[in-house]
């Protein structure tokens, strides 16, 4: 992909952008140069939830009518569970629920060290399903 298509994709492009400069932000400088309630906002489980609900939103905009995105939260031993949900868990952790093996499962995990894939899936369009986002009271599917 190219610079300048990488620009104009809005799944690739960074949650902050500053003028005049390419790439992407060193988040460190950002960071330390943001007041103390902005950057305790900007690293919870909550923005990160809602970062990721916006983006599947806008992800599914763009497949075909036959194709629904899936998440897969990874698990450190190699196991992957398809997520249903996804929600905060006080400021720094996410609690997923889904599916694992066939069988319903909740996994909670420390936003730090939370691995997810997500793909895209053919499916007739009368069996597609949406993706629960939970943030503050507030449920956004995507």
């Amino acid at each position: 992909m190219s610079r300048e298509a990488e620009h104009q994709d809005p799944l690739r492009k960074p949650y902050i952008s500053l003028p005049g400069v390419t790439g992407m932000p060193d988040i460190g400088e950002i960071l330390a140069h943001m007041p103390a309630e902005e950057q305790h906002r900007f690293e919870s489980a909550g923005e990160f939830v809602k970062r990721l609900a916006h983006r599947i939103q806008k992800w599914r905009e763009r497949l075909a009518e036959d194709e629904q995105p899936v998440i897969l939260a990874l698990l450190s031993n190699g196991s992957a569970i398809e997520v249903r949900s996804v929600g905060e868990d006080g400021h720094s952790s996410v609690v997923v629920e889904g599916v694992l093996d066939g069988a319903a499962c909740m996994f909670v995990s420390h936003q730090a060290s939370f691995q997810l894939l997500c793909y895209t899936q053919k499916v007739a369009p009368e069996m597609k399903r949406k993706i629960g986002f939970h943030v503050g009271g507030e449920e956004i599917e995507a």
